[in-house]
């Protein structure tokens, strides 16, 4: 990840490792990303490089909690945004301005008047995009009356967003790729339609302060709030969006979040009764080893030599089957071991399988 990367970017890179939480990560990234397009307020979310939901999340005096609802809301049911995230991941110019001074725009009503009241004068969003993978988005934030965003600054964004992804991926990739230590039991929520949390374990509070996205009192409230990354996790299972084979209305959602102690598993599941149902606990297995090879740059043949260890082949019989010598194939294991963290086959499996 950081061939040819520029000094500015390796030292982002850099301070990306040092970091605690995403909370931390998201203050570094704003900062470094100031230097070329200053800004009042941002928005930072990663997203599970393999489903494409959301999977940490971090703001610095930008939307409020329900404003952002409202928004994304209102671009998933309306369109109502004239730079919506999946036209940016999907064209060629990843990064948008919208200014509430600017020329009117089709189906952007709800979003100025959000900003409007807000007091928030122009956004600027990125999508994060690198290498054919969406990894997640960056919208930046001017208050009404200061200078809006430029069309040279929204060029600086996009020139910037491979750095931004690579400091996404050293945070991920310094979590153990393994399962989270927590070891409390699945946590699980069912909730209503108007997305209100109709009932939760005992242990679903447990896993939540985990994500580390509420603050503690109101994680002791008698009514738990609603966490983001599980929200946007619901909505992409009720959105009215085409489906995909890995998400889309009516259909499972999973979102794997990377902790100090290790990766979590999220799963939303929508009910007969509208209702959803959320369950929370450790990631393991092969579901944890699909999301960690995309952000540890596993190689397409680096996978498919995981995938027979996993199988229980021996090493010989991988080399056979991939019509490479035993040296090349060594070479293969040893980038995976680098990349997996640990030092021996027995690690692997039994990191992946148990």
């Amino acid at each position: 990840m950081s061939a040819g990367r520029s000094a500015p970017g390796a030292a982002l890179v850099g301070a990306a490792t040092e970091v605690g939480s995403a909370t931390e990560l998201g203050a570094v990234i704003s900062r470094w990303v100031g230097r070329a397009v200053p800004h009042e307020g941002y928005m930072l979310a990663a997203v599970d490089p393999v489903t494409g939901a959301g999977c940490f999340l971090a703001r610095g005096h930008g939307y409020t909690t329900a404003a952002a609802r409202q928004l994304t809301l209102g671009e998933r049911l309306n369109c109502d945004h004239p730079f919506p995230f999946q036209r940016l991941v999907a064209g060629p110019c990843h990064v948008g301005v919208l200014n509430t001074d600017g020329p009117v725009r089709r189906r952007s009503p709800t979003m100025r008047a959000v900003m409007a009241d807000l007091g928030v004068g122009s956004e600027l969003r990125l999508a994060l995009v690198d290498g054919g993978t969406t990894w997640g988005g960056l919208v930046l934030l001017r208050p009404r009356g200061a200078r809006p965003f430029s069309p040279d600054e929204a060029s600086r964004a996009q020139h910037l967003a491979r750095d931004i992804v690579a400091a996404l991926r050293r945070y991920a990739t310094g979590v153990p790729p393994e399962p989270n230590r927590l070891g409390a039991p699945p946590g699980v929520l069912v909730l209503g339609a108007d997305e209100t949390i109709l009932s939760a374990t005992p242990s679903a509070r447990i896993w939540i302060r985990e994500l580390e996205t509420l603050p503690a009192a109101a994680l002791a409230a008698p009514d738990l709030p609603m966490e983001s990354t599980i929200w946007h996790l619901t909505q992409s299972v009720r959105g009215p969006e085409e489906p995909t084979p890995t998400r889309g209305p009516g259909m499972p959602g999973l979102t794997r979040v990377p902790t100090p102690r290790g990766w979590i598993a999220i799963r939303a599941q929508p009910m007969p009764t509208g209702a959803i149902a959320v369950t929370i606990q450790a990631a393991a297995g092969k579901e944890l080893l699909s999301a960690v090879a995309l952000w540890q740059g596993l190689s397409p043949r680096e996978r498919v030599v995981i995938d027979h260890v996993l199988e229980g082949l021996s090493s010989k019989q991988i080399a056979r089957r991939l019509h490479v010598s035993p040296h090349t194939l060594n070479d293969h294991l040893k980038s995976i071991y680098r990349k997996a963290g640990v030092s021996t086959r027995e690690e692997l499996l039994s990191r992946f399988l148990n």
